[in-house]
């Protein structure tokens, strides 16, 4: 079974955990998992608190945690009210991006599997309202056909917010109605990320300022690790600055790290 069946459908289980994890970061050494459920617990229940710890004796805080709402709704409280203090420094909120997806911070969201042979307007008019619920919305690019004389689409796009939390939402989500069809969504992959490095590298598809690779079949892409790596036995992996034991699969939801390594829709 791969990673892309066993995930929860947000039509079908909308309460799943991976929808109600949050990732919290930048904690001072003193902060303890009490001081985050006294803070947090002002916007739902929590079930579960967790702050990383070293191997040192006493363990030491790794200066992140975990925190498991009850209700989803409560991450986007949280978000809404950012920044965070808490024993006196600001804190980073994200939320957690479980190993089956994309790990690095973006503003721009890839989508297809729209109905290309609908009008394009009436595409991003659908888009504007179904995407706006989320954030701001900068820009919608629907990508065309370059030799096309009738500027017919490709069948994928880029919608562009304000802020990375909307794409970090939903990425997680991954599946939404337009016009009548279930498209799929995903974190645009930025193209100066890449190893390849420079435009037109091969399966390269850039598109003015809008650069994902490669422009079909995202999902199944596994590009190198980049960010902070541990050898040794394996047990921990570095994400933009924070460390995480993979044996949990979370990761902090954007910045440097593993990759994606799922399957395909």
């Amino acid at each position: 079974m791969n990673a892309e069946s066993q995930w929860p459908d947000i039509y079908s289980d909308p309460g799943a955990e991976e929808f109600r994890k949050l990732f919290v970061g930048g904690l001072d050494a003193k902060t303890t998992e009490e001081t985050l459920k006294d803070y947090f617990s002002s916007y739902g229940t929590i079930e579960t608190c967790e702050i990383m710890k070293d191997r040192s004796t006493p363990p030491k805080s790794k200066g992140f945690g975990f925190i498991t709402f009850k209700n989803a709704d409560d991450l986007d409280e949280i978000q809404k009210n950012r920044p965070h203090e808490i024993d006196g420094r600001k804190i980073e909120t994200k939320r957690a991006t479980p190993k089956q997806q994309q790990y690095w911070a973006t503003k721009k969201l890839y989508i297809k599997d729209f109905p290309k042979d609908q009008k394009e307007e009436d595409l991003i008019e659908d888009m504007k309202e179904t995407f706006g619920r989320y954030g701001e919305i900068v820009n919608i690019k629907l990508i065309k056909e370059k030799d096309s004389k009738e500027g017919s689409l490709k069948g994928f796009g880029f919608i562009e917010f304000t802020e990375e939390d909307p794409v970090d939402k939903c990425n997680l989500m991954r599946k939404f109605k337009i016009r009548g069809c279930d498209a799929h969504v995903s974190k645009a992959y930025p193209q100066e990320k890449n190893y390849q490095g420079g435009r037109g590298g091969r399966g390269y598809g850039y598109y003015g300022d809008y650069d994902m690779y490669p422009p079909f079949d995202f999902y199944g892409y596994q590009p190198r690790p980049y960010g902070r790596q541990y050898g040794g036995r394996g047990d921990y992996g570095g994400y933009g600055g924070y460390d995480f034991y993979q044996n949990r699969g979370y990761s902090r939801g954007g910045g440097g790290g593993r990759p994606y390594r799922g399957g395909r829709f």
